[in-house]
């Protein structure tokens, strides 16, 4: 996996801080971290169609449990009605993400 920082951003990856500068690419564990925790931060660069249009035109296969965070919000975007959407799957969860709830309720409260 790999992504484009969007911005200068400084976050801890083994306990250590790491600078990273908008532009800068990032691949391994510290993309996967970057793309589950602050996903508006960063720009997914594999994956993608091939065509250029987004891969989250359609919801992740379920809105579920078995969605990660990351596949869920990149799916949402800056859409209040997806996010709405979204948000009232992840609360009918076994065990909702708290987090995730939380991003969730901010994007869909947009005015």
């Amino acid at each position: 996996m790999r992504v484009r920082v969007n911005e200068n951003i400084k976050v801890f990856s083994g306990h250590k801080p790491v600078r990273l500068a908008a532009g800068q690419e990032v691949a391994g564990e510290l993309a996967a971290m970057l793309l589950e925790r602050a996903p508006r931060k960063v720009t997914r660069l594999d994956g993608e169609p091939e065509n250029g249009s987004k891969s989250s035109d359609q919801p992740p296969a379920s809105l579920e449990d078995a969605s990660t965070a990351a596949e869920v919000l990149d799916w949402v975007g800056d859409d209040p009605d997806r996010a709405a959407e979204a948000l009232e799957a992840e609360e009918a969860a076994d065990k909702p993400r708290s987090t995730l709830v939380k991003q969730l309720k901010k994007i869909a409260e947009q005015d």
